[in-house]
C-alpha cells in the first residue's frame, strides 16, 4: 500500500498541480482581440513635414506643383502631399489656407481617417489662429509706427520753430549788446 501512495504522490509531483474540477466551457468565453490600425494619413503627414523642412525654394515650388496636379486628379496620396507642403514654412498664407481646406475635405471624404487626423486638423486650426493673431499684431505695430512717425515729424517741425525763435532771441541779444557798447 505504501508503494501505491508513494507512486501516486510521485505522479502528482511530477505532473504538477492540477485542479480537480470539471471544465466550465461557458464561463471561459474569450473576447475578440481589438486591433488598432494606425492612421496612414497622420503618419504620412508627420513624416512628410519632417522630410520637407529643408527643401530649397525651387524644390518646394516643383513639389507643390506636382502635388497640386496629382491632387486635381483626385489621388489621396497627392492630397496628403499637398496638405504637407501647404504647412511648410515656404508656403504663403493662401497656400496654407488651401491646404487647410483640402485637409478638411480629406477628413470628410475619409470617415476611416481616425481621431489622430482630426487632432491634426485641430493643430492646423490653432496654427491658423496664431498666424492671424501675428498678422493682427503686425498690422497694429505698423499702425503704431505710422502714428509715431507722424508725431516725430510734428516734433521736428516744433524743434525747427523753436530753433528759429532761439536764433531770433540771440539776434535780439546781439543787437542789445551792440547798442550798450555804443
Amino acid at each position: 500500500m505504501k508503494k501505491y501512495i508513494v507512486l501516486f504522490c510521485s505522479i502528482a509531483f511530477l505532473s504538477g498541480c492540477v485542479e480537480w474540477r470539471t471544465y466550465d466551457r461557458e464561463g471561459t468565453r474569450l473576447t475578440d482581440p481589438i486591433v488598432v490600425y494606425p492612421s496612414f494619413g497622420s503618419n504620412y503627414l508627420l513624416s512628410c513635414l519632417s522630410d520637407t523642412q529643408d527643401l530649397e525654394r525651387k524644390e518646394f515650388d516643383a513639389e507643390l506643383k506636382l502635388a497640386g496636379e496629382g491632387f486635381a486628379q483626385g489621388r489621396d496620396l497627392d492630397k496628403l502631399r499637398f496638405i504637407c507642403l501647404s504647412l511648410n514654412e515656404k508656403a504663403d498664407y493662401r497656400q496654407f489656407k488651401n491646404g487647410s481646406k483640402v485637409l478638411e475635405q480629406y477628413i470628410a471624404d475619409s470617415p476611416d481617417s481616425g481621431q489622430d487626423l482630426r487632432g491634426f486638423r485641430v493643430l492646423v486650426d490653432r496654427l491658423d489662429e496664431e498666424i492671424m493673431n501675428r498678422w493682427s499684431a503686425w498690422k497694429s505695430l505698423l499702425n503704431d509706427k505710422k502714428e509715431l512717425k507722424a508725431e516725430v515729424e510734428s516734433l521736428q517741425v516744433r524743434i525747427e520753430e523753436q530753433q528759429g525763435q532761439i536764433d531770433q532771441l540771440k539776434n535780439i541779444e546781439k543787437i542789445i549788446k551792440s547798442r550798450e557798447t555804443n
